[in-house]
């Protein structure tokens, strides 16, 4: 298992694609701060399987007093690199004090599509809103392909007071140039979510809780239009999650572990389709910690996965970062 510091000095909440050429993105928040600044996220590209990252490109920049910071993205089926975006308003130059709480409004996601492997980006709003909530759709996670040229996002709408959230999956029929409708995952108070579809029909959605902050899932029969509460999958204090299908058949879900003292990212896996999962071990433990999680992950050729993860305040190093995990499923699965 190797660990290493990949991006200094940026905040992150990475998104980490294979691309079609093998090469990878991660897409990361580019001020170090938990979005308390005009910033927006870049592209950081690998040629070499994880081993060194450049920066790439930008898929749309931020307008003044404002920032991009909540990302979707995905692989379109004909190639094209996708990353959803939205952000918030009010935000202090970079450079500026920082209040400790500024009320902002979340600002509508444009949809930033490359052709380049994600050099160069394409910018459109993303014009669909859900009928009957009044709030800014944020994008979050993995753009999944389920069949053809429909792809699958995650969505959530947030009150201002950012104490109510309602999950959703948006739907695009025309390889994500239009999204035009939507399932509702949950209205119950749930955001940030990880989605995977076995086929057309059927899938998962792990959500975070936002009350107690802990993961549930979600499953749906119907290609994602309507879904149903399945089962709790972690403790509070353990989220969110990404979910990705490994070579071995099995479902992998990485997840941050942020519980007081026992920071960490963390990982589980399953044999049965979400059906149940296995306890969820840690791949790196940072006692305490001032911010950090998010982990995302993908799989190499040769077997290794690479997670990205950011982090702040960790005992060796003070400053937000992206770092990095390039392991093996059994150095962890027994």
């Amino acid at each position: 298992m190797n660990k290493t510091i990949v991006i200094d000095n940026v905040c992150g909440w990475p998104n980490l694609t294979r691309m079609p050429d093998g090469s990878l993105i991660s897409v990361v928040f580019n001020h170090p701060s938990h979005g308390e600044a005009e910033a927006e996220v870049d592209c950081y590209r690998s040629d070499d399987e994880g081993v060194t990252w450049n920066y790439h490109g930008t898929p749309v920049l931020h307008d003044p007093a404002c920032n991009r910071m909540n990302v979707a993205c995905g692989i379109a089926s004909n190639g094209d690199f996708i990353v959803m975006v939205g952000g918030w308003d009010r935000r202090p130059a970079k450079g500026e004090a920082v209040p400790e709480y500024t009320e902002c409004n979340r600002l509508p996601a444009v949809i930033c599509r490359s052709a380049d492997n994600g050099q160069t980006f394409k910018v459109s709003p993303l014009e669909y809103t859900v009928p009957g909530d009044d709030h800014v759709l944020v994008p979050y996670g993995d753009m999944i392909r389920i069949g053809g040229n429909t792809l699958a996002c995650a969505c959530y709408t947030v009150t201002k007071d950012m104490e109510y959230t309602r999950s959703y999956v948006i739907f695009s029929d025309d390889d994500g140039f239009s999204w035009t409708r939507h399932g509702l995952i949950s209205g119950n108070n749930h955001h940030e979510t990880a989605l995977w579809f076995h086929d057309k029909e059927h899938g998962i959605a792990i959500s975070r809780e936002n009350a107690c902050d802990r993961l549930d899932q979600f499953i749906t029969d119907d290609g994602g239009q309507t879904w149903r509460f399945d089962q709790q999958i972690t403790s509070p204090g353990i989220l969110p999650a990404h979910v990705m299908k490994l070579d071995n058949g099995q479902l992998l879900m990485t997840c941050g572990i942020r519980i007081q003292g026992l920071w960490g990212i963390g990982v589980s896996s399953s044999v049965d389709a979400g059906k149940s999962w296995s306890r969820v071990r840690a791949i790196c433990s940072f006692g305490d910690l001032k911010d950090g999680g998010y982990p995302t992950s993908v799989q190499l050729d040769n077997g290794e996965i690479v997670t990205h993860y950011y982090a702040s305040g960790v005992p060796f190093h003070e400053r937000y970062f992206v770092g990095q995990v390039k392991w093996r499923f059994d150095e962890v699965f027994e």
